[in-house]
Parts: C-alpha cells; sequence; structure tokens
C-alpha cells in the first residue's frame, strides 16, 4: 500500500484517551491557563505563528489540570457538589488540550501526506504500467514435490495479502464519500462552536469574586478554544489531503494495483497448483511402474503386499484428480462471488444516493436480478462436498491407525514372516528367509511412504474442499441478500413498455413465439436419448405410471363403497376417511406425475440447450400446479371425500367440479406457454406475446370468479346455508371482490408496464389460493375427526355408565356428589376445547403461511425487519480451527421480532388453554389410563406449552437465560422468602400430580376433617366433605402433614358396629345372627370375612362388636343403616332384648319438708301421683331418721 494511503488510514484512527497519573499533593494552585485567544485571524487558514504556538499551551493547560485536580481532590473545604462539578471541568479541560494536541498531529501528516501525492501517484502508475503479464514461478518441471509445495505455499500466502491489501483499500475508498461529508459538516459548525465558546470567556464585572467553579469553567472554555483552532486546522488539511488524493486518483490507482496484482498471483496459485498435480500424478505413475517391475522379480508369495500398494497408489491418483477438480470448482466459485460482491457494494452505494430513486437505476435492479447465478446447484453441490469431505475424514482416521502400526517396523516384518511359515507350513524357510527379510522390509518401507503420501493427499483434498464450501455458502448467503435487496426495491417499480394495440398482431408472427419444428425435434432428441441412456430408470416411471393409471379405476369404485360407509351414522372411526384421501391421490396423480417426470428427464439430459432448460422447468413448475390443482378437484368429486365425508355442498361435486375442469383445460396450455416464454427470454425483455397472454389468463379467472363466487350464485347461497361454514359466509363481502378484480387488476398493470409486479402478485395469488385450499381440506379433515372421535367418546360412556352406572360418583345419605375427574375436564368442556382448537388452531397455519407469501411484497412489512428497536448480545457457539468457542455477538431485535413474540404470546395462551382437553380427548381416554394419570398429564402439558411459548417469545426479545441468570437467581432468592408458602404449595402440587399420594376421587381425613378429593390445582386442593362443603387444603399440608388416605391402594374399608344385649342372652346365638345378616349383605366383602366377637360385661348389656369389610366407600353410610335395621329386626323376631341401660337412686339424706311437701301433693292434684319409694341403702323403706 502506498505511503499516502497508510497516512490516511493512520489519521482515521481514533486517539486513545491519556491516563495521567496524580502529582505530588501540594498547595491549591492558580490555574495558569494559555493565553487569551480570541477570533482567528480571517481568511483559508490560521496564521503559523499562532499554530506554531499552540502545542506549548496544550502541553501548559495539561500540566496546569493535573495539578489543579490533585489539590481539589484534596481540598475539602468545598461544597461535594461544587468539587464534583469543578472536578469534572478540569478533568473535560484535561481531555480537550490531549484532542487538541492529537488534531495538530494529524494536520501535520496530512500536511505531509499531501505533499506526496503527486509523487506517490506517479510511482503507482508507472509500476502499474510495469506489472508483467505473468508473474515468474520459482520452481518448474524439473522441481521436486517439496519445492513445489513450499513455493505454493508462499504464492497462495501473497496472494491472501494482495486480497486483504484490496479489501482495504476498497473499504476506504467506499468509505471516502462519507468521510469528506461528514468532515464538511464539521467545518460548517466551527463557526457556531466557536462563539457559543468565547461567551463564556466574557469579563466578569467583579473579577476578586470569581467561584471555583466559574475559574474552572473559564479555564475549560480557552482550551476548547484553542482546541476549536487546532480542529480547524486538522479539518482544512484533511479535506485538502483528500482532494489532492481525488484529483490524482491515488485511491483508483492503488486499487487497480492491487487488483492487478492480486489477479496475477491468482494465476500464479493456480500454475502451481496444476504443477504439484501434474508432480504428484507423474509420482504416483512412476510408483505404479516400479511396483510393476518389482512384481516381476520377487517372491509370489509378497505379491499381496505389491498389490496392495499398488491400490494406494491408484487412490493417490484419483485423489489428486478429485483435488485437481475441486480447485477449479473453487476458482469458479471464487471468481462468481468476487463478481456478486463487487455488484452488490456498488448497488448498495448507489441505492444510498440520489442515482438510487431513479427509474432506470430499477430497471439496471431487474436486468442484475436475471444475471443471478442460480445458487440451487451450489447447495446441491455443498451437500455432496459434505459427504466427500465425511468420507475422506473416515479414510484419513484408517490411514493413520495403518501407519501407527508401521512404526515398529521389525514387528511387522516378523508378523509377516510368522504368516508366510504358516502358509507355507515350514518352521524353518532356510536360506530363502534373508532373502524375504530383505524385500519385505523394502515392501514395508514403500507401503508406510505410500500410505503418508495417502494421508497427504487427503489433506489437500480436504482443504480443498473446506475452502469450496465456505465459498459456496458464501456465494449463497451474497446471492440470497443481494436477491431480497433487489426484489424489495424494483417490486413496485415499472419493469416494461407499456403494451400497444398493434402488440396484438404479433401474436400471428410465428417466429416470435421462440419454439417452433426444430426446438420441437430438439426435445424429441434429447428425450430418446435419455431413454436409451438411461433406459432402467424411464423403464420404471413408465411401470409406475401404467400401474397409477390401472389403479385410477379401481379407486374410482372403491371410493362408492367408502361413501357409503362414511355416510353412516354408527361410523365412529377416521380410517375410511385417510383411504378415501389416498385413493383420491391416486386417482388425481397420473397426468401430474406425467408432466413432472418428463420435464425431470429433460433437465438430466446433460444438453446445456436454453429451449431444453426452460422447456424442463415450465414442464414441472406447471406440473406441480397442475398435481394440487387437479387433487383439489378430485376431492369435490361425487361420492368423494368433500361430499360423503365433510358433508360438502351438492353443487360442489357437479358444477363446480365442471366449471373447475373446463378452466383447467383451458389455462394450464396457457400458462405453460406463459412460462415457456418467461426462461427462454432470460435477462432480455418481456416478449409482447408473454404479456397478451397473461393478460388473457387473468381476464378468464375473473370471469370465473365472478361466475362461481357471486353472492347470488347458487354454490355460494349453498354454503351460506350451512352451519359449520358460517365464518366463510360472513366474509364473503371481503374475499369475493378481491377474488374478482385482482385478476383484473393483475391484468391492468401487465398492459401498462408493471410486468414484473404482476407477475410476483399473480404468483403469491395462486399460493395464497393453494394456502386457503390446504386450510380448509384440514379443517374438513379435523372436524371429520372430531365427529368420529365424539362419536366414539359416547359410545363409550354410555357403556361405561352401563357397566359401573354410579364408578364416578359417591353416594352419602342418598345423595349423589358429582366428582371434578382431575385427569380431563367435563365432557362438554373437553368437547368444546377441542371444537374451539380446530377451529381457531387452523389460523396459525393459515397466518404464517400468509405471512411468509405476502411479507417481502408489501414495503412496510418488508422493512420491518431493518428498523432496530434495540439490541442485545448473545453468547453463540463457533467453530474455529476444528475447536468449539463461545462468542458474544449482537442481536438485533427489530418490530418484527416484536410482533413475532406477541403472536407466540397469543398463540402460548391459546393452546395452553385447549391443547391439554385436546390431548385428553384424542388420546388419553383411548389409552386407557387412569383419571388421576390423565389429569397430571394434561396439566404438564399445559405447563410445557406455556413454559416453551413464553421462552420463544423472551427469546426472540433478547432476552437469554445467559442475560438474566442473576437477575433470575436473585429474584427466586427474594421470592423464595417473601412468598416460599406459594413455592412451597407450587412444588408440592407438582410432587403430586407426579407422585400421586392423593388422587382425584380419594377419600381423606386431615385435621380431623374427611371427604373426597374433587380438585388439584397450583396452590391448593378441594376436600369436599358430606355435608358438600368445601375445604380448601394447601397442597404442601397433603405432601409434608399426616393423610389418612382410605383408597390409596385399595379401596376396601371397615365398618364396627356395636351391639349391646341383655345379660342371660345366648352369646352364641347372637354371634350367629350377626354373622349371618353380615354375610348375606351384598355390600359385604367375603374375604376378609366378618366378624362378631363378645368384647366384655358392660354395666347392664353383654358388648357385641360386628366388624366388616365394604368394597368401597360408596355406600359406607346406606350400609351401616341396612344392617342396623336388620339387627334389630331378626333381634325382635328371635326373642333377644337389646339392652339398655338401667340406673337404682339411692338417696342417703333428704332436704327438710320433702315428705310434708309429698303428703301435700296429693290433695293438691285430682289425679293420684305416680307411686315413688325412696329406699336406702339396705333396701328398706327410707325414713326421717335415716335420711337424716
Amino acid at each position: 500500500m502506498s505511503s499516502g494511503l497508510i497516512d490516511m488510514t493512520r489519521a482515521q484512527e481514533a486517539t486513545p484517551p491519556v491516563k495521567t497519573p496524580p502529582v505530588p499533593v501540594g498547595t491549591f494552585p492558580t490555574p495558569t491557563a494559555p493565553a487569551e485567544t480570541g477570533s482567528p485571524p480571517s481568511g483559508s487558514a490560521t496564521s503559523a505563528k499562532l499554530l506554531s504556538e499552540l502545542p506549548q499551551k496544550f502541553l501548559d493547560a495539561q500540566e496546569s489540570a493535573k495539578k489543579l485536580l490533585e489539590g481539589i481532590e484534596k481540598d475539602e473545604s468545598l461544597d461535594p457538589a461544587i468539587r464534583d462539578q469543578v472536578l469534572q471541568a478540569y478533568r473535560a479541560a484535561l481531555e480537550t488540550a490531549t484532542r487538541g494536541l492529537a488534531d495538530l498531529k494529524s494536520a501535520q501528516e496530512d500536511r505531509e501526506a499531501s505533499e506526496q501525492v503527486a509523487t506517490e501517484s506517479a510511482r503507482l502508475d508507472m509500476e502499474i504500467k510495469s506489472l508483467p503479464d505473468r508473474f515468474d514461478l520459482e520452481v518448474n518441471e524439473k522441481s521436486d514435490l517439496k519445492a513445489i509445495e513450499q513455493a505454493l505455499g508462499q504464492a497462495d500466502a501473497d496472494l491472501r495479502t494482495f486480497e486483504a491489501n484490496r479489501g482495504r483499500i476498497e473499504q476506504i475508498s467506499s468509505q471516502r464519500s462519507l468521510d469528506r461529508r461528514l468532515l464538511l459538516e464539521k467545518q460548517a459548525t466551527l463557526a457556531t462552536r466557536r462563539k457559543e465558546t468565547q461567551e463564556q470567556l466574557a469579563p466578569q464585572a467583579d473579577t476578586t469574586a470569581i467561584s471555583p467553579l466559574q475559574r474552572a469553567n473559564q479555564f475549560l472554555a480557552r482550551v476548547q478554544l484553542d482546541a476549536l483552532i487546532a480542529e480547524e486546522e486538522m479539518l482544512r488539511e484533511r479535506i485538502n489531503r483528500f482532494e489532492l488524493e481525488k484529483n490524482s486518483r491515488l485511491t483508483n490507482l492503488s486499487l487497480e494495483l492491487w487488483t492487478l496484482k492480486r489477479t496475477l498471483q491468482a494465476r500464479k496459485v493456480e500454475a502451481l497448483q496444476q504443477l504439484a498435480a501434474r508432480k504428484r500424478r507423474d509420482e504416483t505413475e512412476d510408483l505404479l511402474q516400479e511396483l510393476k517391475q518389482e512384481s516381476a522379480r520377487t517372491f509370489p508369495i509378497l505379491q499381496s503386499h505389491i498389490s496392495e500398494i499398488e491400490q494406494y497408489a491408484e487412490r493417490i491418483r484419483t485423489l489428486v484428480d478429485q483435488t485437481d477438480q475441486a480447485q477449479t470448482q473453487l476458482n469458479a466459485v471464487r471468481e462468481i462471488l468476487e463478481s456478486v460482491s463487487n455488484e452488490k457494494r456498488d448497488t448498495e452505494a448507489k441505492d444510498t444516493s440520489d442515482a438510487g430513486k431513479s427509474e432506470a437505476f430499477a430497471l439496471s435492479l431487474l436486468r442484475q436480478l436475471y444475471e443471478l447465478p442460480d445458487v440451487d446447484q451450489y447447495r446441491e453441490q455443498a451437500a455432496q462436498h459434505r459427504a466427500q469431505m465425511s468420507d475422506a475424514t473416515f479414510q484419513q482416521i484408517e490411514l493413520r491407525s495403518l501407519s501407527r502400526r508401521l512404526i515398529n517396523m521389525e514387528r511387522v516384518i516378523e508378523e509377516s514372516i510368522a504368516k508366510i511359515q504358516q502358509q507355507l507350513g515350514e518352521e524353518d524357510l532356510g536360506f530363502f528367509e534373508q532373502g524375504l527379510r530383505s524385500n519385505l522390509r523394502k515392501l514395508m518401507t514403500q507401503k508406510r511412504e505410500s500410505i503418508e503420501k495417502l494421508e497427504s493427499a487427503y489433506n489437500d483434498h480436504l482443504d480443498v474442499l473446506t475452502s469450496l464450501l465456505t465459498a459456496e455458502a458464501m456465494l449463497v448467503n451474497t446471492v440470497d441478500e443481494y436477491h431480497n435487496f433487489i426484489h424489495k426495491r424494483i417490486f413496485w417499480i415499472r419493469s416494461e413498455k407499456g403494451l400497444q394495440i398493434s402488440d396484438i398482431g404479433g401474436l400471428l408472427q410465428l417466429d416470435a413465439w421462440m419454439f417452433g419444428p426444430a426446438e420441437l425435434t430438439e426435445l424429441g432428441q434429447a428425450f430418446l436419448a435419455d431413454a436409451w441412456r438411461n433406459d432402467l430408470i424411464n423403464l420404471l416411471g413408465l411401470a409406475a405410471w401404467l400401474l397409477l393409471v390401472l389403479l385410477r379405476y379401481q379407486a374410482g369404485k372403491e371410493l362408492v363403497t367408502i361413501a357409503d360407509q362414511a355416510r353412516k351414522t354408527n361410523t365412529n372411526r377416521i380410517l375410511p376417511t385417510l383411504r378415501a384421501i389416498l385413493l383420491t391421490l391416486i386417482i388425481a396423480t397420473p397426468g401430474p406425475l406425467l408432466m413432472i417426470f418428463v420435464g425431470w428427464r429433460l433437465g438430466q439430459s446433460g444438453n446445456p440447450s436454453n429451449t431444453l432448460a426452460a422447456f424442463s422447468t415450465t414442464t414441472i413448475q406447471v406440473g406441480l400446479i397442475y398435481a394440487a390443482m387437479e387433487f383439489l378437484r378430485q376431492l369435490c368429486r361425487r361420492d368423494g371425500v368433500v361430499d360423503a365425508h365433510f358433508n360438502g355442498p351438492e353443487l360442489l361435486s357437479t358444477r363446480f367440479r365442471r366449471d373447475f375442469f373446463l378452466l383447467l383445460v383451458v389455462l394450464l396450455p396457457l400458462f405453460f406457454v406463459i412460462t415457456y416464454l418467461n426462461h427462454s427470454s432470460g435477462t432480455q425483455h418481456r416478449l409482447p406475446q408473454e404479456r397478451i397472454l397473461f393478460c388473457v389468463g387473468m381476464l378468464i379467472c375473473t370471469l370465473f370468479s365472478q361466475r362461481s363466487f357471486s353472492p347470488r350464485a347458487p354454490l355460494v347461497r349453498e354454503i351460506c346455508q350451512l352451519k359449520s361454514t358460517n365464518p366463510i359466509a360472513r366474509s364473503r363481502w371481503i374475499w369475493y371482490p378481491i377474488a374478482t378484480l385482482a385478476p383484473l387488476l393483475l391484468a391492468a398493470m401487465a398492459w401498462l408496464g408493471y410486468y414484473y409486479t404482476a407477475t410476483q402478485l399473480a404468483w403469491r395469488l395462486l399460493l395464497t389460493l393453494l394456502l386457503l385450499c390446504g386450510i380448509l381440506f384440514l379443517w374438513g379433515l379435523g372436524l371429520r375427526w372430531y365427529r368420529m372421535a365424539q362419536r366414539w367418546f359416547r359410545m363409550y360412556v354410555l357403556r361405561e355408565r352401563l357397566r359401573q352406572p354410579i364408578e364416578e360418583s359417591h353416594t352419602i345419605d342418598g345423595q349423589r356428589l358429582k366428582l371434578e375427574t382431575d385427569s380431563r375436564v367435563q365432557d362438554e368442556d373437553r368437547e368444546r376445547q377441542t371444537l374451539k382448537l380446530i377451529n381457531y388452531g387452523v389460523l396459525i397455519p393459515l397466518l404464517l403461511g400468509l405471512g411468509m407469501i405476502w411479507a417481502d411484497v408489501l414495503p412496510a412489512v418488508s422493512r420491518l425487519d431493518e428498523v432496530e428497536v434495540w439490541h442485545a448480545y448473545v453468547q453463540q457457539m463457533d467453530e474455529a480451527d476444528g475447536e468449539a468457542k463461545m462468542r458474544t455477538v449482537k442481536q438485533v431485535i427489530s418490530p418484527l421480532d416484536v410482533l413475532l413474540s406477541m403472536f407466540v404470546v397469543v398463540m402460548t395462551i391459546f393452546l395452553s388453554r385447549n391443547m391439554p382437553g385436546m390431548v385428553d380427548f384424542a388420546l388419553l381416554q383411548r389409552l386407557g389410563i387412569d383419571p388421576s394419570l390423565r389429569y397430571a398429564l394434561t396439566s404438564v402439558t399445559g405447563y410445557l406449552l406455556t413454559f416453551l411459548g413464553l421462552s420463544y417469545a423472551f427469546g426472540q426479545l433478547g432476552f437469554r437465560w445467559e442475560q438474566i441468570q442473576w437477575l433470575a437467581a436473585a429474584l427466586t432468592f427474594g421470592l423464595s422468602f417473601g412468598l416460599q408458602e406459594i413455592f412451597a404449595n407450587f412444588v408440592s402440587g407438582l410432587i403430586i400430580l407426579f407422585e400421586r399420594p392423593v388422587r382425584i376421587g380419594d377419600v381423606v381425613t386431615i385435621e380431623g376433617v374427611t371427604g373426597v378429593v374433587t380438585r388439584i390445582r397450583i396452590r391448593a386442593s378441594t376436600i369436599t366433605d358430606w355435608d358438600h362443603k368445601e375445604f380448601l387444603v394447601p397442597n404442601k399440608e397433603l405432601v409434608t402433614g399426616r393423610v389418612l388416605n382410605w383408597t390409596l391402594s385399595d379401596k376396601i374399608n371397615r365398618i364396627v358396629i356395636p351391639v349391646g344385649v341383655a345379660y342371660g342372652t345366648d352369646t352364641d346365638r347372637v354371634r350367629e345372627i350377626l354373622l349371618e345378616i353380615a354375610r348375606n349383605d351384598p355390600e359385604v366383602v367375603a374375604d376378609p370375612a366378618p366378624v362378631a366377637v363378645m368384647e366384655g360385661f358392660g354395666d347392664s348389656a353383654l358388648n357385641f362388636v360386628l366388624r366388616a369389610f365394604l368394597y368401597n366407600l360408596d355406600k359406607r353410610l346406606e350400609t351401616i343403616h341396612r344392617l342396623h335395621t336388620l339387627i334389630h329386626k331378626r333381634f325382635l323376631a328371635e326373642g333377644i332384648e337389646i339392652a339398655f341401660p338401667q340406673q337404682d337412686l339411692h338417696l342417703r339424706s333428704v332436704p327438710p319438708g320433702w315428705q310434708q311437701l309429698a303428703a301435700e301433693q296429693p290433695q293438691a292434684n285430682s289425679t293420684p301421683p305416680p307411686h315413688a319409694e325412696i329406699t336406702t341403702a339396705d333396701g328398706n323403706p327410707a325414713t326421717e331418721n335415716s335420711l337424716n
């Protein structure tokens, strides 16, 4: 690089901040600022005297600022706030003085560089003219391979140096105009900044009352004023140097020089590569010849080693050829990449200037768009090269293993001698052994050298493949970026001249159609040649097509049978519908498949003809569109999928299907011709015939839309009457104008010259139509599956209720307690969630598809990803030199990312609310999973969807875990104290769901409350007791507390019925009666058997206890009531008296007046009182004396 450009890049570098150590502590100095500086002298340049004094002024200012800073930092008399402001002012003065010195130094360098511009330009021009046609090679054909490889390595390193220098010059050249504009803008603001600074230096009325802060600000203003003078000088010299370099073409000459050197050096590298390849090839041939000669005179038993070495030599020769081919591809890819990169860089530079707003610029972009290379072939080649790299790496590992084995040569020779002795059956080879050892040592040496050469060849091959893969990836990315850049800027620009009425006459000129008998003959010859060369593939394709044609008629008959089965009301399987879809695919396949196969074979013929390539691409594209349209048409056939399975309108299978067939018959040939003309014309302007046929096709589409989709059309009226298609009916005033007017608008655009825009919009409208049809098909399939699953589920529920009428209820005191099943929502809620998920779930692929189709068309949407809302720094894993490293990269957050995150959050809420119910409805119930486990799975499904959705949404906004982990740790630490009970209950809820110590429907007792578990939620669970009162129990209590679960592992429970009989009763008979009653009860378990025992003698009765076990708690109270009733009736019938408590009262003393009151009581009442006798402790009648 020239010295002038070196100075230029050096001047553009930023001056690093200067850190000064603190000066020794001393007295508070008085600021000694530079001398008063007024306005610079008028004129184009500052006086030399003033400029010569500036360096010393800046040095003095630096020294004064350092001393002042040290003194003020030690001065405690100042207010802290004032002291901070004073320190800030002096630090700013120190930095300003440093910057002023740097500006003066830059001005001096620019001045010296300006003086050398003319000399440097002349030197560069002379050097360019003196460059040879090619660089000399340091080696030749007689040089050995090692010397050639060393020269190649040095030449390759020089080439990279030349490329780096040229890239640096290109960057400087592209940045020069922007730098000059910034310098001029700075220069224009100098006067204003100087005036503002001088205002701060206005003389004070009382100089003795100047505060330290005012003194510091004045000091700073004086330094800033001097710095402005230095900056003005730097700007003047920099602009002057730029002008001189521009006038003398210094930058252009430097770029031209390094470009020529790079081109010559690339040719030198290519020549050395070819020389090295020829040398390796020659050495391999020499080795093969030597091996053939050696094979003639060596021992026959050693021929296997010679054959192995020959195989290595053949592999080396093959690998050298493959490396040479890969190097040729690499050079071609690099050349294309360089061309595309240069065009992209120039185009981006023009786009930022005024020239980028003209129509001519847009037309040039359109030409460049057509000239962009097809990157699909490079993607395919990259896949092949990756496979080759994998194979080469594997072979390298094998070769390293063999090479390590041959390190110990003597051991290998001994093993070979042992094998020879084993083959010959003799332990002693005699005098032949010495010759064998000598030949073996020579062969093993050659083998080791061959393996090392082969390993080196693999290394060279991998190096070239790695460079080739990198270049291909860069080319693909560059072309894609350039394509998107051009597409966004030319979409709404006129691409052609408007059509005239006279252009219609060109339709009758046969020679303007770019297709005639010669092209037809060429196509036939190419197809026949491919059929002759690849007869097996073509025969297999023909056989498959004939098989589909034969199956087509059988599939039509099978559809009718399946339709009759699908219309039955007891059908509850989706399998017939899936079979019908497969049969419809078979019916629709033969025609499109034939077109695609013919186009594919023509594309593989190897003929580079433009006609053949255009016809092949057109046939494949139109065949794919035909396949989609024909499949949709066959779906609407009578007794087809839409008619019999989706319950579609009858007119779809009659009138609409007939009209759609006529549309395909007309439009497919028309668009085949349009597509063929589009591909045949290449980068030329579109032919008038192509644009006229496009307009005709759009008019035909308009007529079809008006006939079929008018609100008054029979088909639309029938669709509007269907309940399931209510959304379509309500939106008909939106899609009908679009379907009718959009083709008409496209025809007008194509006629006026906006043909590129019209074709792109037409293609996207077609994709939108196919997307809508696909979404409607998925919607219908989802509704069909929902109806079948609903039928199956209702039949299943009916069978379960017939088998176990009240299995999901607990009957307490004759009342039914409805449980909320924890593994599923209620039947109607589950079905409603599933139906909502189907109806609204199809909007997700619809919105995503519409976004992918139309995002790059709408300018406002396409620019959303180019606006930066904020940015974040994330960690990214990169592999460099075979080693994985983490590096921090900048992630730009655009409005598109914000919208995408909002969409993901909405979808997450929707899916987390409805997906668990659908999973339970569609899958878990059919698997027969326990209800409590189903509830656990559905709950975890909702949590998982919420976690994944929110993680992705926040990740799109730049909130990665590595960025918020410390915040999350601190937040978790704080919440663990503030909300520790909430967290404990949440974790306990998860433990309950997975470990299941308590399940929905279990009967538990906790803290004296017995009831049924009816809900398990995040924070608390609900227990409903026998009075229908709901107790909210924190989940933590169910995990860490003492809980009695009556039905955890076994629902069998025991009841205890105590019975007392009078003294004198036959105890054996009582026991027999109790056991008989228990055994005959239907709710009592036979095993373990009921037990009746007499437990003891009571005060008034003989105490018996009956213990019996019940199957479950459903009828516990009812069973206890029934057993009590039966025992009472049976004891009455058997004459067994159920004892009741009896107590005698003995009064030892009677209060005075009781006997008189008792004697008077009969006189007061007309009815004599009942006899009452009071006795003493010995049983005798009590007297007054005895009571006392």
